[in-house]
Parts: C-alpha cells; structure tokens; sequence
C-alpha cells in the first residue's frame, strides 16, 4: 500500500456528498409542490419511475466513480453523483415506508426526521474526517 494523499481529501469528498444531498432534496421537495405530482416518466401500463430509481442509479455512479479512479476530477464526479443519487433515494422515504403512491406518502412526517438523520451522519462524518486530517 503506497503513503501517497488522496487527489481529494475525505472532508472534501463529504462536504460535496452533504451538500448536493440537501440540494437534491430541496429541489426534489419544491418540484413537486411546484409540478404536479406524478408528473415524470412513465411507460404503457401506467408504470411509474419515481426518482428513487434516479437516485439509485446516481449512487451506483458514484460508487463506480470512487471505487475505478482516484484522480481529482472523477473523484468530484463521483461525490457529486453520490449526493445527489442519496438525496433522491432518502426523499422517497415515506413512500416507501408507508407503501403509497399517493402524495400523502410522499409527504409522511417520519420522511423528514430520517432526511434530517442521514444530513447528521454526513455532517458528524464531516467532522470526523476534518478533525483527523483526511
């Protein structure tokens, strides 16, 4: 194993992830209430992709991103897929809890504590990696 530093340091990769976590939600949030519901992709048969599926995939980007390339650019990328994908999974959170396709699920009161918990473990995760140099 080589004692060479990362292109980007773990702080800043976190702060990114946090980040456009927040702004995908917010985002995601206003859109809906802006647009209305259920507007999206959709196929025959009244197949619905809500933006958990978006989230998902960006995630698995950015886990790609970060797991083949260390330089400084795909590493950004990375982060940035990463916060966005989390942000638009963790958004969906009351639908899928409460298993309903109706805005009602979408807008539960447990999705926000749990949006709010994962921007906690991301800030403390921050924090970490800030106060050990990384």
């Amino acid at each position: 194993m080589s004692d060479d530093k990362p292109a980007v340091s773990v702080a800043s990769v976190t702060a990114i992830i946090l980040i456009w976590y927040c702004i995908a939600i917010i985002a995601s949030r206003l859109m809906t209430m802006v647009i209305s519901p259920g507007v999206g992709l959709e196929l025959e048969h009244g197949y619905h992709f809500h933006h958990i599926l978006y989230g998902l995939v960006l995630m698995a980007l950015g886990g790609f991103f970060g797991l083949y390339w260390s330089e400084k650019l795909p590493t950004l990328v990375g982060s940035w897929f990463m916060g966005m994908g989390l942000g638009l999974a963790i958004d969906e959170v009351g639908l899928v809890l409460l298993a309903s396709e109706a805005i009602d699920g979408y807008f539960a009161a447990i999705s926000y504590p749990i949006m709010i918990l994962v921007a906690q473990m991301l800030f403390i995760a921050l924090l970490a990696a800030r106060k050990h140099n990384r």
